[in-house]
């Protein structure tokens, strides 16, 4: 087992609860109000960390998120603290069934930049997995990704293609992901498709728009994911089946959500984690749904996440 290296933001979140997420102009009543350490990256680093796995951060925060890291046992030392500069937040609003709408502020996490990742150059290349989100700058994950493909390096990397974006640059990234993990909404955005024209339904359909915006496009990508929510994931890989074969792997279990906020980052970490013990593809998304599974019962981000012993 190898290290994992997670670069990217970390926030604290607000959680308002309510029955329903109110529209534009709207004031309604909430009925619970949370706080949470989170951010993409740091809850990723995090549910790899409570499953067992060894974690480096890249990052700049609050003085109260690296005591967060420590006492989950992650790696800090790429972690800095900047001045005069506030931390990342995020509002978020959930409902009854536990969906939600965040906004997000960077703050301190734009100031994440190439020459951090430069500076990390050798902890990336000694890691087993690079795991890439687009919540930063994306000169600065790309940087990340070129540095873990160098030929020194034999690191393999995730891409998490969230929040998801039509930028130019994104598309140079590709040619060095190995993994690229994404949710059907972002699927239909890279392809630049209408959800109204696509049956979301049908897995043969959502592997040829994988095929067509993707595998045909970037022979370097061995593998793509598609989260599916309660509808389970869909694998296409170079070195599962091939990419003119698709698997399902569906949900092994029903839950009851009550907030649904961070699930896909429980996942990703998830999977790193299982992917680095040396679990084959598909029964590492199989295990990491379970995680992500658990995560949607219970409140928060990273409060929800649960640990290996909880397993």
């Amino acid at each position: 087992m190898g290290k994992i290296t997670v670069i990217g933001a970390s926030n604290w979140d607000m959680f308002t609860y309510c029955a329903r997420i109110p529209v534009v102009g709207e004031t309604i009543k909430g009925n619970d109000f949370k706080t949470s350490y989170g951010g993409k990256a740091s809850n990723q680093a995090v549910q790899c960390a409570l499953l067992g796995s060894e974690c480096v951060g890249d990052d700049m925060i609050g003085k109260n998120t690296i005591e967060n890291f420590k006492s989950k046992n992650i790696d800090i030392k790429h972690v800095g603290l900047v001045k005069d500069v506030p931390s990342g937040c995020a509002t978020i609003i959930v409902d009854s069934k536990g969906n939600n709408n965040i906004i997000i502020v960077g703050g301190s996490n734009d100031k994440l930049d190439q020459q951090d990742v430069i500076d990390a150059t050798f902890t990336i290349q000694k890691s087993s997995y690079l795991l890439c989100q687009l919540e930063v700058s994306l000169e600065t994950t790309f940087k990340a990704l070129k540095v873990a493909k160098q030929p020194a390096s034999s690191c393999k990397t995730i891409l998490n293609l969230s929040p998801v974006t039509n930028d130019p640059l994104l598309m140079e990234m590709m040619e060095f992901v190995d993994i690229l993990l994404l949710n059907e909404v972002e699927l239909i955005g890279i392809a630049k498709k209408t959800e109204e024209k696509i049956d979301m339904t049908s897995m043969s359909t959502l592997h040829q728009l994988v095929l067509d915006s993707v595998m045909n496009k970037y022979p370097t990508i061995q593998s793509v994911i598609v989260t599916l929510g309660e509808n389970g994931c869909l694998l296409v890989s170079r070195d599962y089946k091939g990419i003119d074969q698709y698997t399902h792997v569906p949900v092994t279990e029903k839950v009851v959500a009550v907030d649904t906020t961070g699930a896909g980052d429980s996942f990703t970490g998830a999977l790193a984690h299982y992917l680095d013990q040396s679990f084959d593809m598909a029964e590492s998304i199989s295990k990491a749904s379970r995680v992500s599974a658990i995560s949607v019962t219970r409140y928060g981000t990273q409060t929800s996440y649960p640990s290996k012993s909880d397993l």
